[in-house]
């Protein structure tokens, strides 16, 4: 088997404790055609120091103020030259021997696929919080159109399908992952595998943690954005129509490219649109807001197939603990905080 080049983005800010262990995943991998960049913004911690200690292996690095995530992974988009791209964050983690897997993966599939996703492990400190796999058993085209249903840490795709959809969008600090793989299941095919490719890492200071709630935001704004670029104005009325997107309903960011026909006309809009309500559903009630999550529950059960809402495991689970008085689910609430 001929390795493809893998190029890897580490984009990275005052992570100087998470750094080194980040780059040795990279490192240890021992894959034989590696390109790894680091993009810092300007740190003041020992980044650099860990930087320096490791740049024997970089392809190349920089330490210069940035305008956030997205423009520093931007960066490194711009200088790779691999066949296959991700990017890690500086506080998470590879697999062992995930990139010759991927490259196992990609060698493989059909010239059509163009992004392939695994698990992840979620950890916090060294402690295991969970697996986290796709959010559907088998995610279909509107799913991934509709949200984040897999881990970004476990996604790598072609570069050639990155040329055409651009980079990322760096007006989105947060939802520049799912708007990225949006635009790229417009023009190519994931491939979901059961492989375990990433460990995310929880804490206080990640964005995961941190600023939770600002993640719904930028989805809703890149629906809205999917929806106006493909003409969609039934599905744009109805999300009008709900009252929940008042601060996001006229954003607008034009596609720079032209989307596959036959993928935009095989698509289920009406699936779609129910896939992104239940996201918008899930942070409601994960936020405390019970009562928008259950008028948003009557407005999913009286306008969507069931077959569809019971696709996504997470929102079944929800949507019948809405079921439940209000002061019930509250002492529910208590007692698994006791007992966590």
């Amino acid at each position: 088997m001929e390795f493809p080049k893998i190029s890897i983005v580490i984009p990275s800010y005052n992570q100087g404790r998470y750094l080194e262990e980040t780059i040795l995943s990279v490192i240890n991998q021992q894959y034989p055609n590696l390109e790894l960049f680091i993009v810092d913004g300007g740190s003041s911690d020992n980044s650099l120091d860990v930087i320096r200690k490791y740049e024997k292996h970089l392809a190349w690095w920089v330490s210069e103020k940035d305008n956030g995530q997205s423009e520093a992974i931007n960066k490194g988009f711009a200088k790779a030259s691999g066949d296959i791209i991700s990017w890690l964050c500086s506080d998470d983690l590879l697999m062992p021997g995930s990139l010759q897997l991927v490259a196992t993966h990609f060698e493989s599939a059909s010239e059509k696929i163009g992004l392939i996703h695994g698990s992840a492990i979620i950890f916090k400190a060294e402690k295991l919080e969970g697996i986290n796999i796709s959010t559907y058993q088998t995610p279909s085209k509107e799913a991934y159109l509709s949200g984040m249903v897999f881990p970004q840490p476990s996604a790598f795709f072609k570069r050639k399908y990155l040329d055409v959809v651009g980079h990322l969008n760096m007006n989105l600090h947060y939802g520049m992952d799912y708007d990225l793989f949006m635009r790229l299941s417009l023009v190519c095919n994931f491939l979901p595998v059961k492989n375990v490719f990433s460990k995310y890492r929880m804490h206080d200071q990640s964005k995961s943690m941190a600023e939770s709630n600002k993640f719904i935001k930028d989805w809703k704004k890149t629906f809205i954005c999917l929806c106006k670029n493909l003409s969609w104005q039934d599905e744009l009325e109805f999300l009008r129509s709900t009252g929940l997107y008042e601060g996001e309903i006229d954003y607008h960011h034009s596609f720079s490219f032209r989307p596959d026909e036959t993928i935009v006309s095989a698509v289920d809009k009406r699936k779609a649109l129910c896939f992104q309500l239940g996201h918008v559903l899930k942070d409601l009630y994960w936020t405390g807001k019970v009562d928008e999550a259950r008028r948003l529950m009557k407005i999913l059960k009286g306008n969507f197939s069931d077959s569809w809402i019971n696709e996504d495991p997470r929102l079944a689970v929800i949507l019948s603990k809405l079921r439940i008085p209000e002061f019930i689910l509250r002492s529910m609430k208590r007692i698994r905080r006791i007992f966590d």
